[in-house]
């Protein structure tokens, strides 16, 4: 059972849950990137049930410094 707004991180290959997150700030910004900017789920997957199945093993780019549950889905042809 998934706790409402917690986001499974899979490993890209194995889809196994290797962390968790709350999803980005009030800003849009994601509480874990590294100093390095990137998003802690970079180059992983991630399924978050309650944002819909296209948040269902979502590839997030290994570069991305921006929470994917704040990208329009719609604009990147999702």
């Amino acid at each position: 059972m998934y706790e409402s707004g917690v986001v499974d991180i899979l490993d890209p290959v194995t889809d196994e849950v290797i962390n968790h997150c709350y999803g980005p700030t009030t800003g849009g910004a994601c509480p874990m990137a590294g100093q390095n900017g990137l998003v802690a789920c970079h180059g992983c997957r991630i399924e978050a049930p309650d944002s819909g199945p296209e948040y269902w093993k979502l590839l997030v780019p290994a570069t991305s410094q921006q929470c994917p549950r704040a990208w329009n889905l719609e604009v990147l042809g999702y």
